[in-house]
């Protein structure tokens, strides 16, 4: 049986929605105007069910720059949205578990950062030998 890595659907969705940096990276440097990274971080997952799914549970922070609380409420949301409606043979569905987190500033870079929690359910293929 082979699964399909979470992170990387997640990226490949907002990807397709038309969002430019997706990566599993945290950005160790201050943003500048409009710029926003979405980073996407597995955080657990189970696969008890069948037919095998896994239920990949799936954190999305968008960082924006310095004093842009706004921006940062704004493309959580929209990353939400994004992941709510995609679909994918590899997918069964992508279910919002926890809505707009506080937005939180790094102490270090000064980014903004609000974040997002999803279930990612990932179906199973048969492998091939």
């Amino acid at each position: 049986m082979d699964l399909p890595d979470a992170e990387r659907v997640v990226i490949d969705a907002l990807e397709a929605a038309g969002h430019d940096v997706v990566t599993t990276n945290y950005p160790d440097e201050a943003l500048t105007g409009t710029d926003y990274v979405l980073q996407v971080d597995l955080e657990a997952s189970n696969a008890d069910d069948y037919p095998v799914t896994e239920r990949a549970q799936v954190r999305v922070v968008a960082h924006v720059g310095p004093n842009r609380r706004g921006a940062a409420k704004q493309h959580a949301a929209e990353a939400l949205a994004d992941l709510y409606v995609y679909s994918s043979a590899n997918v069964a569905g992508i279910v919002p578990l926890v809505g707009r987190s506080t937005p939180t500033t790094d102490p270090t870079t000064k980014n903004v950062m609000c974040w997002v929690l999803v279930r990612v359910d990932l179906l199973a293929t048969a492998a091939t030998p």
